[in-house]
């Protein structure tokens, strides 16, 4: 397993290793998206990961779940500064990841004045988590294109606040049918203007996110993550492999830091389909590729030591184990994932998990 412990440059920063936190949605937040003060401790408690990828942070307050943290005023910013000086004071490397649900929201969720949309008119049939417990999605209309416009623009603001906020660059959110995999996928977009119908449409919203991303922070310092075979909150094309065949395309030509790229969900195994199109997909990739599902210690070593991928990129496995590097570099037991506390709560299953060495992490940033 020795590869995961070597060196990784992305972008301009040396990792210590290839071993990567994912995006980990835990519904900590205030109900006005602010992070709470103890993810002060949960982010630098996980900073000898080669790299962070912060939870699915919103870019709006009109596309957000419940308790997901914002990215979008000031009281937000101050905590996420916190975070990321809390991480760089322990040597690690954070990058936050833009997120908006679109179609993937419920209407008790919207501010005053705004109602659920998407890139079209189709309803997701799946529940998500609201103040009166799990509901069904409510049927979206479709976005104006002033509301397209005004979705980019939120996602550049997004971009600079990033950078006010100390972090060390951003993950674009374009997988597992959230608002801009939504643009991408024909299930979701059935538009027929600028934005849906061909590939090279469907594709155009990511890219105008991507083109602002990049102008404040440099291609070097933006990530993607896509999940080209997921089905997950109803994604799905009638062209899979021709679809992201575009995506792809039109990615390798920007220099971006990496392709973080989801080969299956939690409990879900991929169909000897779906690997199929991962695998082209990535052979397609000409960029640094981070990998992202169903991979343990030795699994993960053997993905890269296949020049199937650079890095690995852990999410349950970092929930419990907040000394995971450490924890596969010694061979040494995993602690196991508390189910009940994964989604929202306080302290409790998010920054109180123990350590290799005893450690009880606490309640102040050290």
């Amino acid at each position: 397993m020795s590869i995961l412990f070597e060196p990784l440059q992305i972008g301009p920063y040396h990792l210590s290793n290839r071993v990567i936190m994912a995006p980990l949605s835990r519904y900590r937040a205030s109900l006005d998206g602010v992070p709470p003060s103890y993810a002060i401790d949960y982010y630098s408690q996980r900073a000898s990961a080669g790299l962070i990828i912060t939870e699915s942070t919103a870019v709006n307050d009109w596309g957000s779940g419940m308790k997901a943290p914002g990215i979008f005023r000031d009281d937000q910013m101050a905590v996420w500064q916190t975070v990321t000086n809390a991480v760089h004071a322990k040597g690690g490397r954070i990058f936050l990841q833009f997120w908006h649900g679109g179609r993937v929201a419920h209407a008790s969720l919207m501010p005053e004045g705004r109602d659920v949309a998407g890139p079209s008119a189709i309803p997701m049939s799946g529940k998500l988590m609201t103040p009166e417990g799990m509901q069904t999605a409510t049927p979206p209309r479709a976005f104006s294109l002033e509301e397209i416009a005004e979705l980019r623009s939120d996602y550049a603001q997004a971009a600079l606040n990033a950078k006010t906020a100390g972090f060390d660059g951003v993950e674009i959110q374009a997988a597992n049918g959230y608002v801009i995999d939504q643009f991408l996928q024909d299930a979701s977009n059935q538009r027929t203007d600028d934005y849906g119908g061909s590939a090279e449409n469907r594709t155009r919203f990511l890219m105008e996110v991507l083109e602002d991303a990049i102008a404040i922070w440099g291609a070097d310092r933006v990530g993607v993550r896509l999940s080209p075979a997921g089905a997950f909150n109803d994604a799905g094309d009638s062209d899979t492999l021709g679809t992201f065949s575009v995506v792809i395309d039109k990615l390798n030509a920007l220099g971006l830091a990496y392709l973080h790229l989801i080969h299956e969900m939690p409990g879900a195994p991929a169909t000897p389909e779906q690997v199929a199109i991962n695998d082209a997909l990535c052979k397609r990739w000409t960029g640094m590729l981070l990998s992202n599902g169903g991979f343990d210690a030795d699994s993960g070593a053997k993905h890269i030591e296949a020049g199937k991928a650079a890095a690995i990129v852990y999410g349950r496995p970092f929930i419990a184990n907040p000394d995971l590097v450490d924890r596969f570099r010694t061979g040494a037991e995993l602690n196991a994932v508390d189910q009940a506390t994964i989604y929202g709560g306080d302290q409790r299953g998010y920054s109180d998990y123990p350590f290799l060495n005893a450690e009880v992490p606490s309640e102040k940033n050290d």
